[in-house]
């Protein structure tokens, strides 16, 4: 354990369950980024209105060309380095110094090669757009994230994405007025995104971990060879996530794209939220054994389905007015869309978990092969219904493939000795979402706020009612699924 004065670093130290370890991780991760996305999602509503749906389309497209660049820079180095530091606390500071300098140069080749290829081969304003965007990639190489949450150290996370994107908003509400101000969104990204990396570098030296610029190829190279498979299956995952759009701008206008991605910005915050449980899983599931192990994952898989279902189910039966209410008439075609990705969550959520597990037994290979799979299905539906069904076919090759990535999960984690939950730990929230969705069927799309915290509470009362949360007096109200 790393000290320097003051409490332990690591801040979950005299909890003692693995599930409380990883409720408290995930709350206070979960926190700072889910009011980090809010405050983005606010900035992404505004630049959507404010530009139009064309240039907004512009915006997602560049957005879906960095995200290559900005994994590529990352090294895959997320996951591995987190299980690395979760076993070994003193490897933050011999082993960190040398991936995060190794990261650096690799994000300031990439950024220089994709401003390059951009201004050479792209047409105004997309390619301008992507110059600017790829200078975001100098604040992924150095960013110790990783560090603080293979230090079961997530709060400093949580404060530096919020104050990164609350910038970020501000200088979006400050230089962005009109269409042509399109190149001022770039800019602030990059801004806010420097800043968080910033803080993050500057509260683990606070806390006597030094990250001195310096490469020990020999202690770093272990790390990165383990991580390589990572970087392509994270490749392969965001070709599943965003190909569409691609394929959306090559056989439809830039306003078809704006339109799909107002409905992606809505799914996006939960897909966020959910790989923020996953790094809260993590350095748990690496520091369990046995019986316990086994039960924590269990439990993941069968809480994430309670959480994600009702989430999907009421989303999908309000999704018209959802964008109604965020974005305005204009993007009115994206209801459908929403209410299609919306549906496919808790398959998303079951993938998560079952990719944990994976990289927890080391099997990041396993990982790859199992997202390479998914993407040759993704692209080849996608090559298919797009050109004809357009955002419609885009929703549902996402539904489809994320339905078949968490069945290869299953039964690849299954093949590396995880256990199979019992289906009856399934039944209540199936129930519980099954009454919520009756009462839901009642009321106008329109009615978004109340049927939002209707459908809240006619699923607490329902999972409540079929043993499904468990009250104690003087705890929080827990889930028994």
């Amino acid at each position: 354990m790393i000290t320097r004065f003051g409490p332990p670093f690591n801040e979950e130290s005299h909890i003692a369950s693995p599930e409380a370890r990883i409720a408290r991780s995930f709350l206070a991760l979960a926190s700072g980024d889910a009011v980090a996305r809010v405050v983005a999602f606010g900035a992404s509503v505004y630049v959507a209105r404010t530009l139009g749906a064309s240039m907004y389309g512009v915006i997602a497209f560049a957005s879906a060309v960095v995200l290559y660049f900005t994994q590529i820079a990352a090294c895959g180095i997320d996951m591995p380095g987190v299980r690395e530091i979760a076993a070994d606390a003193s490897r933050a500071g011999t082993l960190a110094p040398s991936v995060l300098t190794i990261r650096l140069l690799v994000s300031a080749a990439l950024a220089a090669l994709l401003a390059a290829l951009a201004l050479l081969f792209l047409p105004s304003p997309e390619a301008g757009v992507i110059a600017l965007y790829s200078l975001t990639l100098l604040a992924v190489g150095p960013n110790p994230r990783w560090v603080h949450l293979g230090l079961s150290s997530p709060r400093p996370v949580a404060i530096a994405r919020t104050t990164g994107e609350t910038l970020f908003v501000v200088l979006v509400l400050l230089l962005v007025r009109e269409p042509r101000d399109i190149f001022a969104v770039p800019w602030a990204q990059f801004i806010g995104d420097a800043l968080a990396t910033g803080l993050m570098v500057w509260t683990l030296a606070w806390r006597g971990v030094r990250l001195p610029l310096r490469v020990d190829w020999q202690r770093a190279k272990p790390i990165f060879a383990q991580s390589w498979p990572l970087v392509v299956n994270i490749l392969l995952g965001l070709l599943i996530f965003n190909c569409d759009l691609i394929f959306l701008r090559l056989f439809h206008e830039r306003r078809t794209v704006g339109w799909y991605s107002a409905s992606y910005q809505l799914i996006s915050f939960l897909i966020n939220i959910a790989w923020t449980y996953s790094y809260s899983l993590l350095p748990q599931l690496t520091r369990t054994r046995g019986e316990e192990r086994e039960r924590v994952y269990r439990n993941s898989v069968a809480q994430t389905f309670a959480v994600g279902l009702p989430i999907a189910i009421g989303g999908a039966l309000l999704a018209p007015g959802l964008i109604a209410l965020v974005f305005g008439a204009e993007y009115e075609p994206s209801g459908l869309p929403l209410r299609i990705l919306l549906l496919s969550l808790p398959f998303m959520l079951f993938k998560d978990v079952g990719t944990v597990a994976l990289v927890v037994s080391g099997r990041e290979r396993t990982v790859m092969k199992m997202t390479a799979i998914a993407m040759l299905a993704n692209v080849g539906l996608n090559a298919l219904v797009i050109p004809r069904y357009g955002m419609v076919g885009a929703a549902c090759t996402t539904l489809a493939t994320e339905v078949l990535r968490a069945i290869l999960a299953a039964h690849y984690a299954r093949a590396a000795g995880w256990p199979r939950p019992s289906p009856a730990r399934f039944l209540r929230p199936i129930l519980a979402a099954a009454g919520m969705g009756a009462v839901l069927g009642w009321v106008s799309p329109d009615a978004v706020w109340a049927g939002l915290a209707l459908g809240t509470a006619t699923y607490a009362a329902c999972l409540f009612a079929a043993g499904g949360i468990a009250l104690r007096r003087g705890a929080w109200p827990s889930l028994r699924v």
